[in-house]
């Protein structure tokens, strides 16, 4: 099963690679020629991928996707008549974040990292495909973060948000997400790490407090999908 096949092809316990600079980097993946049943990509269908397509219905719509540019999803929305806007959402978290553990410099960076990710118009934006990013944002950042989204996002407009399952601490594979169809996924490994705390759904509502609705899709493979509507 996917689950299963993803636990076992991503099984890790060592920390986010770094480059050096104190800065982290991605995995990088094995050649085409090298790919087999140990490759770290695999296919998944998308409750909440179909949800999300469902809940952003129109025309000419202006989706944002936190994962950083992905040419399959670039070609996936344009082919629909949409705009997409991208930023590698967790790259420049770590950029900026892992700088320093000093508050006061924390707080500056904090404000550093939203003006370069969500500095967008109010009410821009009728979807964001914001994917695995949230749960490893500290909590006054995630905060700022879902306070920022409530500005940028339409009302009945979408996100579409994963989370792992698993408990605090343990190591979790973290993906680039390319759209194939509009239920459908194609995963690729970006690295793995320790999840730093577990949502659950309750708390999840507690975060999206001030949205309209929160629904939840729980995969087997350790990915609970979450659509939160303007």
């Amino acid at each position: 099963m996917l689950g299963e096949k993803l636990r076992n092809l991503f099984r890790s316990t060592g920390p986010l690679p770094t480059n050096g600079t104190g800065h982290y980097s991605p995995v990088k993946p094995p050649a085409p020629s090298a790919r087999n049943s140990q490759s770290p990509e695999a296919d998944r269908p998308s409750n909440g991928l179909k949800q999300f397509f469902e809940a952003v219905r129109g025309s000419r719509l202006q989706i944002l996707d936190l994962g950083g540019a992905c040419q399959a999803n670039i070609n996936f929305i344009t082919s629909q008549g949409h705009k997409l806007y991208s930023e590698d959402f967790l790259v420049c978290m770590e950029r900026l974040l892992s700088q320093t553990r000093d508050p006061a410099a924390r707080a500056t960076l904090c404000r550093q990292f939203l003006h370069e990710t969500l500095d967008f118009p109010n009410q821009q934006f009728d979807g964001v495909l914001v994917w695995d990013t949230l749960e490893f944002l500290d909590e006054e950042i995630l905060a700022a973060v879902v306070s920022r989204f409530q500005t940028i996002v339409k009302p009945g407009g979408a996100l579409l948000t994963f989370f792992h399952t698993q408990s605090k601490g343990q190591s979790v594979p973290i993906f680039r997400y390319q759209i194939q169809t509009p239920d459908s996924l194609r995963l690729h490994l970006r690295f793995a790490r320790p999840l730093p705390r577990a949502f659950n759904n309750r708390h999840l509502e507690r975060i999206f407090s001030q949205f309209r609705s929160v629904k939840f899709f729980l995969a087997k493979d350790g990915l609970r999908e979450v659509i939160v509507t303007r």
